[in-house]
């Protein structure tokens, strides 16, 4: 049996992007060279000392990097409804 060197159609992913929005507005932004555990809609995190639900997810490629987009709202603001 031939085994063929394996030539990659695109370069390997170096960097790990997670960006929180809450609107328009980036929250926090983590850059890191492995992928953190994903959040689903209707997880909630803490970031800064604050309780936030995760309203939807995005995901996108540039170049050398995948990136994560949460959407996010303040729990406070939820329950206040």
């Amino acid at each position: 049996m031939i085994f063929e060197k394996y030539e990659p159609e695109f370069s390997p992913i170096d960097y790990f992007i997670t960006r929180f929005f809450v609107g328009d507005d980036c929250l926090f932004e983590q850059e890191t060279k492995v992928s953190l555990p994903t959040l689903i809609t209707g997880d909630m995190i803490d970031i800064f000392d604050e309780s936030y639900l995760i309203e939807s997810r995005e995901f996108g490629f540039n170049e050398n990097a995948f990136i994560t987009v949460y959407r996010i709202k303040k729990l406070t603001e939820i329950m206040v409804r």
